[in-house]
């Protein structure tokens, strides 16, 4: 690999069929969502709060939106971007932040189907775009619903460090539920029994923006615990995080698209999950639960189940159990649905860390070798695959 390979600082073609308007900010009017266009998480309820943390939190971070038209005016694509410092870098990224889970354009009809349309109107983006030293595109699905991601078909593709975990389920819930591994399904049905046999103790959707915001204060102390427990960085607790959760559920829930579920005994919450639905599809988004005498029964997982269950019954139809591949969720036996990014220097000052992503992207494609390097680096093994 060179880095003429790497088209550093590649051009619009003088003969582009695409052209690009960057507006500062991000506003729900101009975005212009529609269904089955993005991922769940373009949708309005998800920018909004997410600009508005940003706002209240980082005012260095400078927020746009770049809209691409064919050459006639029908709309290509639309990104929800912003621009930030990391360390001595002016990087333009995703409106992310490490809280959205998977990244893309919201798509138009004029969207790119080939690669040479996508690098035609990928030129014509970066063409807007404001002065960087790197483009970093992260967590990208090569799919949204049955059109091609355009950013997906650039050249220099790199696999992303993390996968999404998708459970596709048809009209039968017995179908899926007697699916499952005989000992796991045994378990979530002991569990549940055990559980009920407490006072009041049922599953519970929340509704009231005040008790949610409840349930996500104590949410916060139960993942807090649990990751001083296991050694482990915590940062939901983030002043732009915290504020972003919050915002979510003080707007999302009366839509139906923020959907919080609880495993309340009494007035104890044994377990909570705050997932986002589009449609008929879900993805969970935050799991916490009570430890102690509730372990024996496995909390977070039956309260996984139950939810499945109920969203089901209620028309759900695809369930995601978003990044990380944790023991707990390949017991529902989801599928790995890869993501990409692209990393691109627009500057020699962006050049080091466009390499640090392809040779980080080139080990993830080789496994075996990734775990011996991480191990003479004196790296533990990743907990997610225990």
């Amino acid at each position: 690999m060179t880095i003429a390979d790497l088209d550093l600082f590649a051009h619009a073609p003088p003969d582009t069929r695409y052209r690009t308007r960057l507006t500062a900010g991000w506003t729900a009017a101009d975005w212009q969502w529609r269904a089955g266009l993005s991922t769940v998480f373009q949708r309005p309820e998800w920018l909004a709060p997410f600009y508005d943390a940003v706002a209240r939190h980082e005012p260095d971070i400078m927020p746009m939106t770049v809209e691409v038209t064919d050459d006639s005016g029908v709309p290509a694509y639309r990104l929800a971007l912003l621009q930030r410092a990391v360390g001595n870098l002016r990087l333009v990224e995703f409106a992310d932040l490490n809280m959205t889970d998977f990244n893309a354009p919201l798509l138009g009809p004029a969207a790119p189907r080939s690669t040479e349309e996508a690098a035609q109107a990928w030129a014509a983006v970066k063409r807007a775009l404001p002065s960087c030293d790197a483009v970093r595109l992260t967590k990208m699905p090569a799919m949204i619903g049955t059109r091609p991601n355009p950013l997906a078909l650039l050249p220099g593709l790199l696999p992303a460090a993390v996968n999404g975990n998708v459970v596709a389920m048809g009209e039968d819930w017995n179908g899926f539920h007697f699916g499952l591994e005989r000992t796991v399904r045994k378990e979530l049905e002991r569990s549940w029994r055990v559980f009920t046999r407490a006072d009041d103790a049922n599953l519970f959707t929340v509704t009231d923006p005040a008790e949610a915001l409840a349930v996500l204060a104590r949410m916060e102390e139960l993942q807090s615990a649990r990751m001083r427990e296991l050694g482990q960085p915590y940062t939901l607790d983030e002043p732009v995080t915290a504020d972003f959760y919050r915002r979510l559920i003080e707007n999302g829930l009366a839509t139906g698209y923020a959907i919080l579920t609880v495993l309340r005994a009494g007035s104890e919450l044994v377990a909570a999950l705050l997932g986002v639905r589009d449609g008929d599809n879900y993805v969970m988004i935050r799991l916490a639960h009570a430890g102690n005498d509730w372990g024996r029964i496995s909390p977070g997982r039956l309260l996984i189940h139950k939810t499945l269950e109920k969203l089901h019954a209620d028309g759900c139809r695809s369930f995601d159990f978003s990044i990380g591949n944790y023991a707990y969720k390949r017991r529902f036996g989801p599928v790995r649905t890869p993501l990409f990014d692209h990393v691109e220097a627009r500057s020699l000052r962006g050049v080091p860390l466009m390499l640090r992503s392809h040779a980080a992207g080139w080990l993830r494609q080789r496994p075996r070798l990734r775990a011996r390097v991480r191990g003479m680096m004196g790296k533990p093994p990743s907990r997610e695959e225990f």
